[in-house]
């Protein structure tokens, strides 16, 4: 029972942190990375799957309920990209289940790294770009990656069909903020097992 309310505690301490990384960057500073995940990467690896998907879903229930606070329009459908969250937790997961293997040297650590990213990339390019094609196609909302939006009327320009410019408006912003938040993440992690002790599965 113990276990269970400290491993609650922690997500709701990383949907928190989440979403202030994500505010930092996005709202604050207008970096067009979002850096939302740094906190369910390092949360999956230390407290496994489900809390890993919980706190993906939370992170994106809290900001979309939050978005009329922060200036946007409120947009139900952004709760879609709780789909995405989930992804990369299961990916992450699919991995960290063999974290010994993460042991062997700094190289090979390296080199799963980046292939949780490079997945979990690709996983995220195609659900948020199904969601944004969704979203554009329902509603003419500004998107607050503006970035995004503007790849998409490019491609959009260039004659690609909104389906496929969905998605690769996606690759430029998602294969950076994958690789960063993946190995933020997991550093993150490695301190948690520092400063709370062994891993919670």
């Amino acid at each position: 029972m113990k276990k269970n309310v400290s491993t609650f505690l922690l997500c709701l301490t990383a949907i928190a942190l989440n979403f202030l990384v994500a505010f930092t960057f996005c709202d604050w500073l207008h970096i067009p990375i979002f850096m939302d995940t740094i906190f369910t990467v390092a949360i999956t690896f230390y407290c496994g799957l489900l809390p890993g998907i919980f706190t993906a879903i939370g992170y994106n229930v809290l900001s979309t309920l939050t978005s009329e606070i922060r200036g946007y329009s409120f947009d139900p459908l952004l709760v879609l990209f709780a789909i995405c969250g989930v992804l990369i937790a299961i990916v992450t997961w699919f991995f960290a289940r063999h974290k010994e293997e993460f042991r062997i040297s700094t190289a090979i650590t390296i080199l799963y790294l980046v292939l949780i990213a490079m997945l979990s990339s690709f996983a995220s390019i195609i659900s948020s770009g199904i969601i944004d094609y969704v979203r554009f196609s329902i509603v003419e909302l500004p998107d607050r990656i503006a970035p995004i939006k503007n790849f998409t009327d490019s491609f959009v320009n260039q004659h690609f069909s909104l389906f496929a410019a969905c998605i690769l408006a996606q690759v430029p912003v998602s294969l950076t903020d994958r690789l960063i938040t993946t190995f933020l993440g997991f550093g993150v992690y490695r301190l948690m097992v520092r400063f709370l002790g062994n891993e919670r599965w």
